[in-house]
């Protein structure tokens, strides 16, 4: 996929730079596991607990212990101050092209963007959670990697680097029983600030956007503090794809403690508490989480997993209830929980997701598949026979014309209402 590295100043976009790289690639997992998927909010709570009190583990719990026990994990959480630390050689790399006659005369953020731009070359986009170090020496890394390196190279100069969400076209090319790919990723932008470090409000600014769509959804400028917990979340779901969970949960620790509300690590610290058996620390963390996010498929369809679990079927009911009638989600989710569903042979359930995800999805010709399996589970015939013509008519088309339809679907849902 051709994207570029593009640049705008207040606004205009200038000087751009062509890349050969890949997307932001995000794994989303659903169906009792987890997700990094940021829902929409709604006022409702499902927590009698205070609000804004985070679970803490109790005395000899799992992983208190197994932090005890393997010191050595704590040396493998890297600090907040190293993701964004230059080596002593880089310092005086990047004190040397500065110095230059030519970027010199440039203001600092130019000289951040000229400096950003230089190591771009010969850039290899791989999918590395790299800090700035480390993206730098390797000329490597995925889109958090290279924010990381512009927002080092920018604290080096004294350049005020603010993070914004972007939503790319979500072109779903895989789904298996716990993994879905998409491609979220953040743009950088660079404002000049004063002797002090103080932002100067109305000050120009530079946007840095690593993989710009003209398709893409601009999403929620984050904090400092929580873009560094993205990138703690990105280096947790390194360690839990490793089932390395004592790893996992001191990386999670670690990001909560600058980003106590953000969703994805919440989700994530209950999930390593199920696997580990502590149901009651991880309910505590999913209702913990749906005091701020009270409608997010992620953290509803993984509680109601894990009180099913428990045998808890009335309270998972109420969850099932409230996640059937939510709408205006990402698809992903009701995929996976179509799947969970068959599995369990609730085929009446996994028809509602299937026809759900299809209404959002309707490029994706497996999902006709297994819709039309569960059709015929439950005696439809008539139904499953029309859904499998689809899927044929789907499946005859070549990956571009899907692609065209992926980019359709989310088109029409960017033009909704909800999106305006």
């Amino acid at each position: 996929m051709l994207r570029m590295l593009r640049l705008t100043i207040n606004g205009t976009a200038v000087e751009p730079f062509r890349k050969n790289i890949v997307g932001y690639l995000t794994p989303l997992f659903f169906g009792g596991m987890l997700s990094f998927l940021l829902a929409g909010c709604s006022t409702t709570s499902h927590s009698s607990a205070k609000l804004n009190v985070m679970p803490l583990p109790e005395n000899g719990a799992y992983f208190v212990n197994a932090i005890d026990l393997d010191i050595a994990k704590n040396n493998l959480v890297p600090s907040v101050e190293s993701l964004s630390a230059l080596l002593p050689d880089q310092v005086e790399e990047l004190e040397a092209f500065i110095a230059r006659p030519e970027i010199a005369e440039l203001s600092k953020r130019y000289q951040v963007v000229r400096f950003i731009n230089n190591k771009m070359v010969n850039f290899n986009y791989e999918g590395l959670n790299y800090n700035t170090a480390q993206a730098w020496q390797n000329k490597s890394g995925n889109c958090m990697a290279l924010a990381m390196l512009t927002y080092g190279v920018a604290k080096h100069l004294n350049v005020r680097a603010v993070f914004q969400v972007v939503h790319s076209a979500p072109l779903l090319t895989h789904i298996s029983n716990d993994l879905v790919v998409t491609s979220d990723h953040v743009r950088t932008f660079l404002y000049e600030t004063d002797a002090g470090g103080v932002y100067i409000n109305g000050s120009e600014f530079t946007v840095i956007d690593y993989f710009p769509d003209r398709n893409d959804r601009t999403g929620a400028v984050v904090s400092e503090d929580e873009f560094l917990a993205m990138f703690y979340r990105n280096l947790a779901a390194d360690a839990l794809l490793a089932n390395d969970l004592t790893l996992t949960y001191s990386l999670l620790e670690k990001g909560l403690q600058l980003a106590p509300k953000y969703i994805p690590l919440i989700n994530m610290m209950a999930v390593v508490h199920r696997r580990v058996g502590d149901y009651q620390v991880a309910d505590a963390y999913y209702q913990y989480g749906l005091q701020f996010e009270s409608n997010s498929l992620t953290l509803l369809s993984n509680y109601n997993y894990s009180l099913y679990s428990q045998g808890k079927v009335l309270e998972a009911d109420a969850i099932y209830q409230q996640l059937i009638q939510l709408e205006n989600e990402t698809p992903y989710g009701w995929y996976s929980m179509a799947q969970e569903a068959t599995r369990q042979q609730d085929y009446f359930a996994a028809e509602a997701f299937l026809k759900k995800f299809i209404n959002n999805s309707p490029y994706y010709h497996q999902a006709y598949y297994e819709l039309a399996k569960v059709q015929n589970a439950q005696g439809k015939v008539l139904s499953a026979k029309k859904t499998l013509e689809k899927a044929l008519e789907l499946t005859s088309m070549g990956k571009s014309q899907q692609k065209y339809l992926a980019k359709l679907s989310w088109l029409k849902q960017s033009n909704s209402p909800s999106h305006r």
